[in-house]
């Protein structure tokens, strides 16, 4: 226990793992995953478990432990390569990775478990997030820490593509407030939320 943060570290697709770690909650904030594209298409199967599996067993566990509202970390991935702008709720899912089905398969789930079970459930999708500690030596890191590691370093960032390319970059405190204010939103059971910026 550190500041008032229990850490477990675990396989969430283990079912009594999922049981101990919403036992006694209110909310659960459903945000553990393999989060990389690359990886999953390297290794599909291993994606799977920690994004497939373990989101059913928080799901049973949730519904089973009875608590007020799970809220999922989902991707605006789901969206895949639309040129329209900005992304809205409404539009087509067309994922492109097995990360990117894996996030949608979680968000069929939770509106399931919402419609079978009554348990209260909201997606929040998060684009491209972004703040302070993102390790910028990581494969995986978002652009913003590699850029500002390379300005601070005094090289030129490396830009890929012609340079014309669009993201929706979202500060990391948005991100949270978003999520925490996903736990309460009346009439927002069942959704799926998209956090960013536009």
């Amino acid at each position: 226990l550190r500041d008032g943060v229990e850490f477990v570290h675990d396989d969430l697709a283990e079912p009594t793992v999922a049981r101990a770690a919403v036992a006694g909650m209110d909310y659960v904030i459903h945000q553990a995953a393999i989060p990389s594209v690359p990886r999953s298409v390297e290794k599909p199967e291993e994606s799977h478990r920690a994004n497939i599996d373990a989101t059913l067993q928080i799901l049973l566990a949730s519904r089973d432990a009875r608590i007020k509202r799970l809220v999922f970390a989902g991707s605006s991935s789901v969206y895949g390569d639309t040129e329209v702008l900005p992304k809205t709720e409404v539009m087509p899912t067309n994922p492109l990775s097995p990360y990117a089905l894996q996030k949608l398969m979680g968000e069929m789930y939770l509106q399931m478990f919402t419609r079978l079970y009554g348990l209260e459930t909201v997606t929040t999708r998060y684009f491209n997030v972004f703040g302070p500690r993102q390790d910028p030596s990581s494969p995986y890191s978002g652009v913003i820490s590699v850029f500002i590691r390379a300005l601070v370093e005094g090289r030129r960032p490396t830009i890929y593509g012609d340079g014309g390319q669009t993201r929706d970059f979202t500060y990391v405190a948005n991100v949270v407030e978003g999520v925490l204010e996903a736990c309460q939103a009346p009439q927002a059971s069942g959704e799926g939320i998209n956090v960013g910026t536009g």
